[in-house]
């Protein structure tokens, strides 16, 4: 990314703390105090997007958005909002601007929005931070940033892991994450798959066997659990594990000790267990098909990956990433770049396969393709269909204020643990006229009491 962000707000201390938050993500930013500074700056040094406050000195947000759009409508601005300027934020939404955020400014709903727009514009993006690289996972969404606080917690310990996701939600991936990231990393990470393999092969592949144990055991052979030897063992969808073998690796988790087939000499179990699933355990165990004692057993720390439709902010820099990816894969160059509306479409898909189910997608586009940019109508019909219901309306398109006043006050008290007084504090208004607003908007019935706290 070579063109700046421009931030225009005139608090001289904001300014500053959005200058910094910015470029520590690797953004390069240039800032102005007022509207008409801005204005020059933009001919001189042509920003990638501007984020402006609505309330200036001299010109407001709206009438430096509208002198953009003028001169460059393809510069996307965002634009910052007290609650109590709603209504601005309509009208700015109207004269083109892409997003609005109120004050006070998320960190990491910034990041994400601007990432977000900037992908959606085609623009290149700076490396993610530190852990997104080293883990290999992709993603700006809050979602992602509690995995990777999590993968962080519990990856020095030797307690055993339960995953569980969606098909395609990359639970391998926070696997092998969770091994580099502990004091494991030298030593082997070894994957089986319990559904891959026949039943009468499941016990001989896990822990190994003697010349001669069975028919056709002409050599001796390790099992996973005799490779992974002191680092981790990844049991892949492990609720489709056998139930005479769920008998056997339960025993061997209790007792910390294995045996090949063939054989009496016990060997000890020094790796760390990491098993996922993309079935509810809980349920397979109520039903008779999972041992309730192993279940316990893997299940010492869950670990839950949301599916890719709960992780929308995620899915243009995911596009990008393996766009990219796939260009070197096949050797196209220059790359192949995504239009605006495509990604759009994207973004509102639901994506029952998750993220394989976009790589796959996106490698068949590529392939396919023969301009070098993917547009909607290169889309399946069943995704560019999609729109998403996100979307922010343009000046042709309705308005929605009670949808947009429900989302702010609900946006506060999702920030404040639906704690009514601190969210008052955070909109600038009384508890009773939030409670009004909660009412009138449907978060709040005429029967609620005077808890400072909504079921959530």
């Amino acid at each position: 990314m070579t063109n700046p962000v421009l931030i225009v707000e005139d608090e001289k201390n904001l300014r500053r703390v959005l200058v910094a938050v910015l470029e520590a993500e690797g953004y390069p930013t240039i800032a102005a105090e007022n509207a008409e500074e801005a204005l020059g700056m933009i001919q001189t040094k042509h920003p990638a997007l501007v984020l402006s406050d609505q309330r200036l000195p001299g010109l407001s947000g709206t009438d430096l958005l509208r002198r953009i759009k003028e001169a460059h409508p393809e510069i996307p601005v965002i634009i910052s909002t007290a609650y109590g300027e709603i209504e601005q934020a309509v009208e700015a939404i109207k004269a083109g601007a892409e997003h609005y955020l109120t004050k006070p400014v998320d960190e990491g709903e910034l990041i994400a929005l601007i990432r977000q727009t900037l992908a959606r514009h085609g623009e290149s993006l700076p490396p993610l931070h530190r852990e997104l690289r080293r883990y290999g996972l992709i993603g700006v969404s809050r979602a992602i940033e509690t995995l990777l606080e999590t993968i962080d917690l519990v990856a020095p310990a030797p307690s055993n892991v339960l995953i569980t996701g969606e098909s395609g939600t990359g639970k391998e991936l926070v696997a092998r994450a969770l091994h580099q990231a502990s004091p494991r990393a030298e030593q082997p990470f070894v994957a089986f798959n319990c559904g891959a393999i026949p039943l009468e092969l499941v016990e001989s592949e896990i822990f190994g066997y003697e010349r001669g144990a069975f028919t056709g055991a002409t050599r001796a052979q390790a099992g996973k659990l005799e490779m992974a030897a002191s680092g981790t063992l990844f049991l892949d969808e492990v609720g489709d594990m056998p139930l005479p073998m769920q008998v056997k690796m339960l025993r061997a988790l209790q007792e910390r000790e294995f045996t090949r087939l063939g054989t009496h000499q016990p060997q000890r179990l020094a790796a760390r267990i990491v098993a996922a699933t993309h079935v509810d355990l809980a349920k397979a165990v109520s039903e008779g098909h999972f041992r309730e004692d192993l279940y316990y057993r893997l299940n010492v720390i869950p670990l839950l990956i949301p599916p890719l439709r709960q992780r929308q902010a995620d899915i243009a820099p995911l596009v990008h990433h393996f766009l990219r990816q796939i260009c070197t894969v096949i050797g196209r160059d220059p790359m192949v770049t995504i239009a605006p509306d495509a990604l759009a479409a994207l973004e509102a898909y639901e994506w029952p396969g998750n993220i394989r189910q976009l790589e796959n997608l996106l490698e068949r586009m590529v392939v396919l393709n023969r301009h070098g940019h993917l547009q909607r109508s290169d889309l399946p019909t069943e995704i560019a269909r999609h729109q998403s219901d996100n979307a922010f309306p343009t000046s042709s398109s309705p308005f929605d204020l009670p949808a947009l006043e429900r989302q702010t006050v609900l946006n506060a008290l999702e920030k404040t643990r639906f704690n009514q007084s601190q969210a008052a504090v955070l909109l600038g208004i009384s508890r009773k006229q939030l409670r009004t607003k909660m009412k009138n908007i449907g978060l709040l019935g005429d029967q609620d009491g005077e808890d400072d706290t909504i079921d959530t």
